[in-house]
């Protein structure tokens, strides 16, 4: 630790420097004060403290506060992050509730100033985030460090001796461990975190199938007509995805609409001109479904979650195609069976999730699209046992979301905070 903050006030020029340029570049001031450890005046007093590294971790963590809510609605909750596109999305939530703060730089001095601002009862650190100072600090004000959903890199695990050291040291300020998987949990133990306090509670990923599932409930669902016709739905489409799947699609020749749901839907009148289909209908041009309609552009805005629940088969673009995927989890909250393509770089939690399950099929490229479409389609038993293991990842889900919450409010009554 001495090594650590000798290092830190030696760097801390270029880090101050490096803060300045990102608040001029964001044009937020907040963004540097309160990294440095000031202007913490909006935050409340004595809430639960939670801190996501960025974007990933708090919509993960949202469901999660939200039904600790529900449960001690007394309760507020400060977020913190390092980014700024974390920021938007906790404040995007507009809760009462829920506040958001940068989280100071790991010096002594501003770490101290923000626990003296808000006083929190706890910290909760979602997933990796671990912060020698920050732990430290809150250990010696006898503030609990909890770390949930708890995962390592492999980076972190093969990091060179000083950094594990470092990092052993920080884990001994550490409360418990709620790791995603037994091999994270292993991974905990191995860096020096005591094996007493590392369990294996499950990923809190899995609860935004959930959390996603519970939204459109909440909201209604947009009344489709489809004629009564059974569909394929291609969801979030990108450039030639649609035209490579609608050649193969006419070459299967099947009874079943093709409903193509474009990611951008302004490209609505170069995907019409493209696939040069006869009897193609247009949302935009609110043009109705018949029995002759081979293909349906649904080139809408907010329509698209309507469509999943009723879909016989789910194809997911933007994963033929270069782009990194789109979030396989929303059609998974509706229990459908889902095809994507190779590239999911964007969602490889989410993919590695779903496949452990069996909860969806990965093709390698557009040439498989049509044995696999043949196949799920002819057969009902395959088709609906993909079906059946997504509904069985948004039941887990609820499991874990239910176990997290139940944990985090025994320690509240154990400290006697759910009644402050």
């Amino acid at each position: 630790m001495p090594a650590y903050r000798l290092l830190l006030v030696i760097l801390t020029p270029l880090i101050f420097l490096y803060l300045s340029w990102l608040s001029i570049n964001k044009k937020s001031r907040r963004f540097f004060w309160q990294h440095l450890g000031f202007n913490y005046s909006g935050l409340p007093k004595h809430g639960l403290w939670f801190h996501c590294a960025s974007v990933g971790e708090v919509i993960t963590l949202l469901p999660l506060l939200k039904d600790l809510h529900q449960n001690a609605p007394q309760l507020k909750f400060i977020v913190t992050t390092n980014t700024d596109t974390g920021s938007r999305i906790v404040k995007r939530q507009d809760l009462d509730y829920l506040f958001h703060s940068y989280l100071p730089f790991d010096w002594v001095s501003s770490i101290s100033r923000f626990i003296g601002t808000t006083q929190p009862t706890a910290l909760y650190v979602m997933e990796t985030e671990i912060w020698p100072n920050l732990f430290t600090v809150c250990h010696n004000d006898e503030i609990p460090v909890r770390i949930i959903n708890a995962r390592l890199s492999s980076k972190t695990t093969s990091a060179n001796s000083w950094i594990k050291a470092l990092l052993k040291t920080a884990l001994s300020r550490v409360t418990a461990v709620y790791a995603r998987t037994e091999k994270d949990a292993e991974a905990y133990a191995q860096l020096g975190a005591a094996e007493d306090i590392v369990t294996n509670t499950g990923n809190l990923k899995l609860t935004t199938v959930l959390s996603y599932g519970q939204e459109n409930e909440n909201q209604g669902e947009t009344e489709i007509d489809t004629a009564g016709r059974e569909y394929v739905l291609v969801a979030s489409t990108h450039e030639n995805e649609e035209l490579q799947i609608y050649r193969i699609w006419q070459q299967l020749d099947r009874d079943e609409l093709l409903i193509i749901a474009p990611r951008h839907p302004e490209r609505s009148a170069s995907i019409i001109k493209q696939l040069s289909c006869r009897h193609i209908a247009v949302r935009s041009k609110q043009q109705a479904i018949t029995a002759e309609t081979k293909v349906f552009l649904l080139d809408s805005i907010g329509e698209l979650n309507s469509y999943f629940p009723h879909a016989k088969l789910v194809i997911m673009g933007g994963s033929f195609v270069a782009v990194g995927g789109h979030n396989i989890l929303e059609p998974a909250s509706a229990n459908r069976a889902i095809i994507t393509g190779p590239y999911m770089e964007n969602f490889t939690e989410e993919l590695a999730l779903m496949l452990d399950s069996n909860a969806i099929i990965q093709l390698s490229s557009y040439e498989e699209i049509g044995d696999c479409l043949n196949r799920l389609l002819n057969n009902d038993a395959d088709r609906l046992s993909l079906q059946e293991n997504t509904c069985d990842l948004t039941k887990s889900a609820e499991g874990i979301l239910e176990n997290y919450s139940a944990i985090i409010l025994k320690q509240l009554n154990e400290a006697d905070i759910t009644n402050q």
